[in-house]
């Protein structure tokens, strides 16, 4: 722990391993891949390369609405003699004349009213069924990504992440998307998974993660419901990682959490909380979409490291990249969770102008859960420019034009100034 961090509060990211502070912009990637590796060894386990090798069989299509849209089903099959194989969905427009954003849902789920409310603002939307590969169960081992890559360390939620890049790679392939404009999202643990994937996959230019709570975007330590810390139950580590869900992360959580799901056990010791998965997206887009009223997904923690996240994008200077949007109601994506979702994707990767009222950063805003801030970054000084033989010879001038009042014995305080210009000019020249 840093010698000026409470036990309770949310770890500093700008902190280096050596122990000293980020200072400059040019040293965050750096400290960027620093993060990325606590959360590989602390959390989600490490992950395979991309094993470049994705293929897609059509399963199914039926049109929609009229016409306008098409259902697509897919087959999805790779990795080592193409032993992982994952079932996928595309919802997009018939007539498509320039490549779209293509938005990755993970958890395939999406009610018609919002699949068509994405496709009509031109978002082709793709839908992974992960759990084809790999099983949400403790028995997850089954599953064909496990069988295929037995020795990675990689857990459930980690896995769907790799999976969504999956899909990623075969976006790239279709000439109806735009690879460069990747968004990501997903609702609680599918909330989880997209973060998880934006984590490693520098595609990724947005995520949107909704209601992610523990082992998402809200803090391990910090719990609360809508009236703050301690008000509320909510999911905690220990309910989590011993209780229902021991699949989902790695196993070196457990001493870290007790079972009871109400209670908090050495979370405090952890390297990282939920700030470092927003650290390390970052600067990229990030908006968290939630549920005032969401007991599962920790309101008034994942408040607190949205706050301690907007401190990294505010040291990058991209305030305006990471967003946060409370709305009545408890667990769930709704259709207004996916106005503000698509509205931001507007705002950040067509430059639209901002419609809904989700938060960015203010330095006016509380630090919740720390006693920290984005460290100043010291601007280097341009050095003095020497001065040119033109702009000697014009002070010269300059002087000379002054020629009374040098005759007259009278210099004034410009004589005197303009001669120190040149004394210092011409030493310059030597």
């Amino acid at each position: 722990m840093h010698q000026n961090q409470t036990p309770w509060e949310l770890p500093n990211p700008f902190i280096k391993p050596d122990g000293n502070m980020v200072r400059t912009v040019e040293e965050w990637p750096q400290q960027q891949a620093y993060l990325k590796q606590i959360l590989a060894e602390n959390l989600y386990g490490v992950m395979p390369p991309a094993p470049g090798n994705v293929t897609a069989e059509k399963k199914y299509e039926q049109s929609l609405w009229d016409g306008t849209g098409i259902f697509e089903s897919y087959e999805l099959s790779f990795g080592p003699d193409h032993k992982v194989h994952m079932r996928t969905v595309l919802i997009r427009q018939a007539e498509i004349t320039a490549p779209q954003i293509p938005i990755i849902l993970c958890g395939g789920y999406a009610a018609e009213p919002i699949a068509r409310m994405v496709v009509e603002q031109g978002r082709v939307l793709a839908i992974p069924f992960c759990d084809d590969a790999a099983p949400d169960e403790p028995g997850y081992r089954s599953g064909s990504l496990y069988q295929a890559y037995p020795d990675y360390s990689f857990k459930v939620i980690a896995m769907w992440g790799w999976l969504m890049s999956r899909v990623a790679d075969w976006l790239e392939t279709l000439p109806c998307v735009d690879i460069s404009k990747l968004v990501v999202s997903g609702h609680s643990r599918f909330g989880k998974a997209a973060l998880a994937c934006a984590v490693f996959d520098e595609r990724v230019q947005v995520c949107a993660a909704g209601g992610s709570g523990c082992g998402g975007i809200g803090s391990l330590r910090l719990g609360g419901g809508r009236y703050g810390e301690g008000h509320g139950a909510v999911e905690t580590l220990g309910g989590m990682i011993t209780g229902y869900f021991p699949h989902w992360f790695l196993e070196s959580l457990v001493p870290f959490g007790a079972k009871e799901a109400s209670a908090h056990y050495r979370e405090n010791e952890l390297r990282f909380d939920a700030n470092f998965i927003g650290a390390a997206i970052a600067p990229r887009g990030l908006i968290l979409v939630e549920g005032l009223d969401d007991t599962w997904a920790n309101p008034f923690g994942t408040a607190a490291s949205w706050s301690a996240t907007s401190e990294v994008y505010h040291f990058l200077k991209a305030d305006e990249k990471c967003a946060i949007h409370f709305r009545e109601g408890g667990h769930d994506l709704n259709q207004e969770d996916w106005q503000v979702l698509l509205d931001f994707v507007s705002v950040q990767l067509e430059g639209a102008r901002k419609q809904s009222n989700y938060k960015t950063y203010t330095p006016a805003d509380p630090m919740v859960g720390r006693n920290w801030k984005a460290p100043v970054e010291e601007e280097e000084k341009p050095a003095a420019e020497g001065f040119t033989p033109e702009q000697i010879a014009s002070l010269k001038a300059m002087l000379s034009n002054r020629w009374a009042f040098g005759d007259a014995g009278l210099e004034t305080g410009m004589h005197r100034f303009i001669k120190a210009m040149i004394a210092k000019a011409e030493e310059q020249q030597s």
